[in-house]
């Protein structure tokens, strides 16, 4: 794993411990080991998920701590999420999402990482995509559907400010909000649209195929595109400069609703 995602969290912590193929381990100073347990339920089911997706079974042991503040961060092994989260998915168990994305950076984004930032969209926008390709897999396709919803309304309003950008950046020194948008909720969709252009076989074909043959390397965009064109049998070509290298890509018309 690269050496920017190791790192800790220290303080007088509850814990709790669940063996298994993948031990798991829970932290919190303010939540009791039942809440613990209820909070994180999901995790063992997450793991696998994402596993069978990437074709690489989880490595280690992983453990989650809820700490004072944070807007949720990766580590090797560790994912650190505030104890505000863990009180709102006390309140409302579905809101796994946040969960879901620093989990699913185990896989991408800590053992296949971006070899410069110019290509964090690999970190962060397939972090976002396969905590939606979660969301669909546990919830059903309205939950899937809502993500996609949020990132196509996000690129709207960065086209409607004139601030899209191609998802490769020439330099990644001073990133603004909007182009943090761009890297995850844009790059996102894009990958969704991805996925509706090559089908559900050669999609996770390719990707199974880029994860593993790159798993422990730091990568770019052009082995992430390789891996897909060797899956789908044809270049993909268009279908990159325009949504990744450019900002050509044409919008899919939304359907309205029959009520709309």
């Amino acid at each position: 794993m690269p050496g920017y995602v190791y790192g800790f969290a220290a303080g007088r912590y509850r814990e709790v411990v669940q063996p298994g193929r993948v031990a798991l381990r829970y932290l919190s100073a303010e939540r009791s080991p039942d809440e613990l347990r209820r909070v994180f339920a999901p995790t063992a089911d997450m793991l696998a998920f994402f596993a069978e997706r990437a074709g690489l079974p989880y490595r280690g042991d992983y453990q989650q701590a809820l700490v004072a503040r944070t807007i949720g961060q990766e580590l090797a092994g560790v994912s650190l999420l505030s104890e505000a989260y863990g009180a709102e998915v006390l309140e409302a168990p579905e809101k796994t999402a946040l969960m879901a994305h620093e989990a699913a950076h185990q896989w991408w984004g800590n053992r296949v990482t971006c070899a410069s930032w110019e290509h964090f969209w690999l970190n962060e926008g397939m972090a976002n995509f396969m905590t939606a390709a979660w969301l669909q897999h546990a919830q059903g396709e309205a939950a899937y559907q809502r993500q996609v919803a949020g990132w196509r309304a996000r690129l709207d309003r960065l086209r409607a400010k004139g601030t899209d950008h191609a998802l490769v950046y020439a330099a990644w020194d001073a990133p603004s909000a909007d182009d943090r948008t761009v890297v995850y909720q844009k790059g996102a969709y894009v990958l969704h649209l991805l996925r509706e252009e090559l089908g559900e076989a050669v999609f996770w074909q390719g990707l199974r195929s880029y994860t593993r043959t790159h798993d422990g390397r730091a990568v770019v965009t052009a082995d992430f595109q390789r891996a897909m064109e060797q899956a789908a049998g044809r270049p993909l070509d268009d279908f990159f400069q325009a949504w990744v290298y450019g900002t050509a890509g044409v919008l899919p018309t939304v359907p309205v609703s029959a009520g709309g």
